[in-house]
């Protein structure tokens, strides 16, 4: 078996083992679908570049408060939106996004291959979580993808009072 190592390895794999990233950026993806049009491209790739410069300011110094709470806050916002169907206009669900990954970025720091590794994580959970949408909504229902956002939402609560 080969693994992936190193500083590029790190951070590629860092959005998958964490289940928090996993789960808060796999739900910016479905949203994204569910929104459609631009924000199909336009959430993911705010959701990155957020999520990296928050990292790099961390690295440099810059302090977050509440950044546990507010990355679980995430998971349960990110759900909720999934889970009501929300479909906002593309620069607030960027904006939306960029918050959202600022708490994901936050917590990591790295050399530079690092963050590219970061970065490419990311977006492929993000793409993964588009596809879901698109796949889920086109072999079941809305409906279906509605019941994954609310995953995510009970995760993150679930993470705010401690369980996960």
């Amino acid at each position: 078996m080969t693994t992936v190592t190193g500083a590029f390895g790190n951070g590629l794999t860092t959005p998958v083992w964490v289940l928090q990233h996993l789960l808060g950026i796999l739900g910016l993806g479905m949203w994204a679908g569910q929104n459609g049009g631009a924000a199909v491209w336009q959430v993911p790739a705010a959701a990155i570049t957020a999520a990296l410069a928050a990292g790099v300011a961390a690295q440099m110094g810059l302090r977050l408060p509440y950044a546990g709470p507010g990355l679980a806050a995430s998971l349960v916002v990110v759900g909720a939106l999934v889970a009501l169907g929300v479909r906002a206009p593309a620069a607030l669900a960027v904006l939306v996004a960029a918050v959202v990954a600022v708490f994901h970025g936050h917590a990591h720091q790295g050399p530079p291959l690092y963050w590219a590794g970061f970065a490419s994580g990311l977006l492929l959970v993000a793409c993964g979580g588009l596809g879901l949408s698109i796949a889920v909504t086109q072999a079941e229902s809305d409906r279906a993808v509605r019941v994954c956002g609310g995953a995510v939402a009970v995760a993150g609560v679930l993470d705010l009072v401690g369980v996960i």
